[in-house]
């Protein structure tokens, strides 16, 4: 299987010179978008070079962020606005390479679900653009242009600062004060506000280092995978640069728009001589390379020698865990589209992490997939009755909250006014009521003060009872209160049980297209070789 080096470039665009992703996102995204672009900062209307290549564009939104932001004039033009800062950065764009062999829409819903995943989920607003373009030589080059913002959105949907400040406080809570060494009074400023020691946290993480090999390895994983659920294993990519793989490959030097333009009019470059310098330099070492692993197999064919190994457990899933390994920088491969079970595991380097595997796979004892489909199939059903349970409780819990909400703020506050009443009602009732012309009930005229908060009572009762779905129709607020709580504490039982099962689940989901993986690669070796193999008996016969 040969391996590919994917391309990246991020960069961040800014209104410094030290920031190389240009200095006006409104630019940058007329840029990627392909589209006439007004700035409402420098009063500048952009105008894109090209437009033929354009293939998609997109906004994707989190869930706080305002609805027109998915137009992304209105979203830049307001990062731009909102920023005031000479040195303000604006946005961090990152391009990357894509397989030339995918599909348009393939790639569109990649890309999607890549960015929802990696940075919509963190909170920020993402433009992702793909295009598409051939050179001169008919070389196909597909690649994807993203930009992302760097201001978190806080709920009311507004731009939230980039850090804030946070006072230091004591052992017991207060505020350290600002001490003037001279006078040893609480330091004051111009405006005769008191002083207290005080630090700025940043308000999100996103331009923390680890991000940038973490995005470029989930994103080369993530293509690893496409590619094996599309049958093409013929390349392996991979998100380590050469010395990290510890190759001693040179990397290219990037050309650059001007200098790539000339190439392609057949005009050489300082440049262009660089890397044709290194590519065949390149080539060379591949080629050294290439002949040592050769003889390095030819030599082990020859000093083998058999071995009589004491083997614990044998399993066809273990030996498949194995082979995989060898053949994908000792781990699993995971499906790009992940299903239900891997989707809910947040630890997915677990999934792809051959020792565990292994141990997980002894611990059940199976010897087959034969034996794991068994188990998968009852646990799936178990997983089923207690989703089925648990949807049940939902659906209870939730018509018992909103019986007790609705007492707790209509029902109740009225239901004392009725009590009230017929207490009094119920006194003279048993006494006999006062008689004579100048007595009155205290009853009635308790009615008539209260009248509108008695037929509220009535209003409420009735629609109360309309709510309960038990043929009784009783108000029973402590039933009520009793069984929710019980019903709480049973569907907290259930978490863990159901979390044993979506990790067991998903391990299996992985196993098997692991599985079907494997047995497609070696498909597609056995194909190769074959074809070789009578190209090379053609050659001869000739």
């Amino acid at each position: 299987m040969a391996v590919k080096n994917i391309s990246t470039r991020m960069k961040i665009c800014g209104r410094t010179a030290k920031c190389t992703g240009g200095h006006s996102a409104v630019e940058q995204s007329g840029y990627i978008s392909r589209e006439i672009m007004y700035s409402e900062y420098d009063g500048k209307t952009y105008y894109p070079k090209y437009a033929e290549d354009l293939v998609h564009n997109e906004v994707l939104l989190p869930e706080n962020a305002p609805e027109e932001y998915k137009d992304p004039k209105k979203l830049w033009n307001s990062v731009e606005m909102f920023e005031k800062k000479d040195d303000a950065q604006l946005a961090r764009t990152w391009r990357i390479e894509l397989p030339n062999n995918w599909t348009y829409k393939f790639a569109i819903m990649f890309l999607r679900e890549l960015c929802k995943r990696l940075f919509v989920s963190k909170g920020m607003c993402v433009q992702f653009a793909i295009h598409d373009s051939e050179n001169d030589k008919g070389q196909r080059n597909l690649h994807a242009h993203i930009m992302l913002t760097m201001r978190s959105i806080d709920e009311q949907g507004h731009w939230m600062p980039k850090q804030k400040k946070v006072y230091l406080t004591d052992e017991n809570g207060e505020r350290i004060p600002v001490i003037d060494e001279k006078t040893g009074q609480q330091k004051v400023d111009k405006r005769n506000r008191k002083q207290w020691k005080c630090t700025t946290i940043k308000t999100n993480d996103w331009d923390d280092k680890k991000y940038g090999k973490l995005w470029r390895k989930e994103l080369t994983d993530a293509i690893n995978s496409a590619n094996a659920e599309l049958g093409m294993t013929e390349i392996h990519w991979e998100h380590r640069s050469f010395k990290e793989q510890g190759l001693d490959i040179i990397p290219q030097i990037h050309l650059g728009e001007k200098a790539s333009a000339m190439e392609r009019a057949g005009i050489k470059t300082i440049r262009g001589d660089i890397n044709r310098d290194i590519i065949a330099r390149n080539a060379i070492i591949n080629a050294a390379r290439a002949a040592y692993e050769k003889a390095k197999e030819e030599l082990a064919e020859v000093v083998a020698i058999p071995v009589t190994v004491i083997k614990t457990f044998k399993s066809e899933i273990v030996d498949m865990i194995r082979k995989m390994a060898e053949r994908n920088n000792n781990r699993l491969t995971l499906p790009v589209m992940k299903g239900k079970f891997i989707d809910a595991v947040s630890d997915r380097a677990s999934l792809q992490d051959k020792a565990k595997m292994e141990a997980y796979v002894q611990s059940k004892g199976w010897t087959t997939f034969d034996a794991m489909q068994a188990d998968r199939k009852e646990l799936k059903a178990n997983y089923e009755t207690m989703e089925k349970s648990r949807s049940d409780m939902t659906e209870r819990m939730s018509y018992l909250q909103k019986l007790l909400d609705f007492n707790d703020e209509y029902y109740e506050p009225y239901h004392k006014y009725n009590i009230e009443y017929w207490k009094l009602k119920g006194a003279e009732d048993k006494n006999g009521k006062p008689l004579g012309f100048f007595k009155k009930s205290q009853a009635e005229e308790y009615k008539k003060q209260h009248q509108a908060q008695l037929n509220s009572f009535k209003m409420y009762k009735s629609a109360l009872k309309d709510m309960i779905k038990e043929p009784d129709k009783k108000i029973n607020p402590k039933a009520w209160k009793k069984e929710l709580d019980g019903l709480k504490e049973k569907y907290q039982q259930t978490e863990r049980p159901l979390s044993d099962a979506i990790i067991n689940l998903a391990k299996m989901e992985v196993l098997s297209y692991n599985k079907r993986y494997l047995e497609q690669t070696l498909q597609n070796e056995r194909n190769e070789k074959n074809k070789n193999l009578n190209r090379s008996r053609s050659d001869h016969s000739l």
